[in-house]
């Protein structure tokens, strides 16, 4: 690792022509897949290794496609002096908003409970003796039909990107001398980043609150796509963007009775994962 990051630092002493570069752009717009579960338990000795668990239901979402918007700033370096071959790294910032949208009907299930009941101190005979009793386990409901739709996106990426130009203008100097700086290319590449979804109001039905709501991830993505040069300044991206990672977000809340005898936890899970996405982008090159 640190050999890579000293290539990093060194990449301008490999190229024939080096230029830092800023730009932004735009997703086309990428569904959210939401894989929820929640469940019940009871810290009792009563259940098989003190804990007893209830029933579990979990269920999907799909989410809606928002467009999404970044920039960017990085290093392009080129391997020959026709700028066929080079690469370039970059740090990038992206917003979106995001719908998780409905529950798929057909991805709805219950598990059973393991344990139906646990006995546990259910009142006072009087001022020193207790009431001894079984509590049944608080069951847990169908996940809700909808999710929020007002989250907020958002992703701190380093890409670094190989790219390869048909030097269209050079070819065409050959027959025209004034053919200005011209090129036409395709890259490869990927990078890794770290994401946040952040809600700051949703209504979580199994509980009755509104509730805010974070989750995150990091992992890596795969960049593909083509660049027109215009100039020795202005490139034009067009690309698709892989993640293969997902965001996670766990919530424990306290369910059921008050009591802290017959009282249960509840844990909520989610793992969100976001769809490729067609992007759009416009970089300058100082």
């Amino acid at each position: 690792m640190r050999l890579f990051f000293l290539f990093l630092i060194a990449l301008p002493l490999f190229g024939v022509q080096d230029n830092i570069f800023a730009g932004f752009g735009a997703g086309l717009g990428t569904r959210y897949q939401s894989d929820f579960w929640q469940q019940t338990t009871k810290d009792n000795s009563s259940c098989v290794g003190g804990t007893c668990i209830g029933n579990k239901t979990s269920g999907a979402y799909q989410g809606q496609a928002n467009n999404s918007f970044f920039a960017m700033l990085g290093d392009e370096a080129f391997f020959d002096k026709y700028y066929i071959t080079g690469l370039r790294i970059y740090g990038s910032v992206e917003y979106a908003s995001v719908t998780l949208g409905n529950l798929i009907p057909t991805s709805v299930s219950n598990q059973p409970a393991r344990d139906t009941h646990f006995t546990t101190i259910t009142g006072m005979k009087d001022a020193t003796t207790p009431t001894i009793g079984s509590v049944p386990m608080q069951p847990v409901p169908d996940p809700q039909n909808q999710l929020f739709d007002n989250g907020i996106w958002m992703s701190y990426s380093l890409n670094l990107d190989f790219f390869l130009n048909l030097p269209i203008d050079n070819l065409v100097q050959l027959f025209w001398s004034k053919m200005p700086f011209f090129k036409l290319g395709v890259y490869a590449g990927g990078g890794v980043e770290y994401s946040a979804l952040i809600s700051h109001s949703w209504q979580n039905q199994t509980i009755g609150k509104n509730e805010k709501f974070y989750a995150s991830g990091s992992g890596f993505f795969v960049n593909l796509g083509g660049s027109i040069y215009i100039g020795r300044h202005n490139r034009i991206n067009v690309g698709l963007k892989i993640p293969y990672y997902s965001l996670n977000a766990q919530n424990w809340y306290d369910f059921g009775d008050p009591d802290p005898w017959k009282q249960q936890l509840l844990r909520q899970n989610f793992d969100i994962t976001r769809n490729k996405e067609w992007r759009i982008s416009y970089v300058y090159l100082f």
